[in-house]
């Protein structure tokens, strides 16, 4: 299966492409991947079928992570048609491929990971077999997404307590300061009581 490269772009920048989002919780996805993603696979398997190109998609609710299961030219997320442009506008046409891909600031450093399932064809025809690679790849980089969300978080409250410290310390130094100067009045208010004697 191939695709004409200029009315693919025109698509994609159109918004033309068919497509499904499904909602879910990071606990479910991550207790369940396999039955979390099954529409998604099943979905951008039906369109390949009719012939369409287009993608499914898992938005985790109650966290920065969608994962997509994209039909594509090249290995680039949809979301970046500007530079799917420039890179092959000058083609003519080109076959294509099915992409699993996870966007999240927890993934790694760029927020973007893509990987090369199969070419449609053989997505089609060995579903069966690329379902547990598919699976796999979930688990694998959900657990990453987990892994650094608590990082982040150790680190957000390690700057809190970093922060706090210096505060505690100013305010010991002004009760000192306080208590100073209560004990120079007491001197002097002794030392006054003392020459009135």
């Amino acid at each position: 299966m191939d695709r004409d490269v200029t009315s693919f772009i025109a698509d994609v920048m159109d918004e033309k492409l068919e497509h499904k989002t499904i909602k879910a919780t990071l606990a479910k996805l991550v207790a369940h991947p396999d039955e979390t993603m099954a529409a998604v696979y099943d979905y951008v398997e039906e369109q390949l079928n009719l012939g369409k190109l287009g993608y499914g998609e898992i938005q985790v609710s109650d966290t920065d992570v969608v994962i997509r299961l994209e039909t594509n030219l090249i290995n680039l997320p949809l979301q970046d048609i500007k530079r799917i442009d420039k890179m092959i506008s000058d083609e003519d046409r080109l076959p294509v491929n099915v992409y699993i891909v996870m966007s999240s600031p927890y993934v790694n450093v760029s927020g973007l990971r893509i990987d090369e399932v199969a070419s449609a064809h053989d997505y089609l025809d060995h579903m069966a077999q690329y379902l547990p690679m598919m699976n796999d790849w979930v688990a694998d980089h959900l657990a990453a997404v987990q892994e650094n969300m608590k990082t982040q978080a150790e680190k957000e409250a390690d700057e809190k307590k970093a922060k706090a410290k210096p505060k505690a310390k100013a305010k010991s130094k002004t009760t000192t300061k306080k208590a100073q100067a209560k004990t120079k009045t007491r001197k002097r208010t002794t030392k006054k009581v003392a020459e009135k004697k």
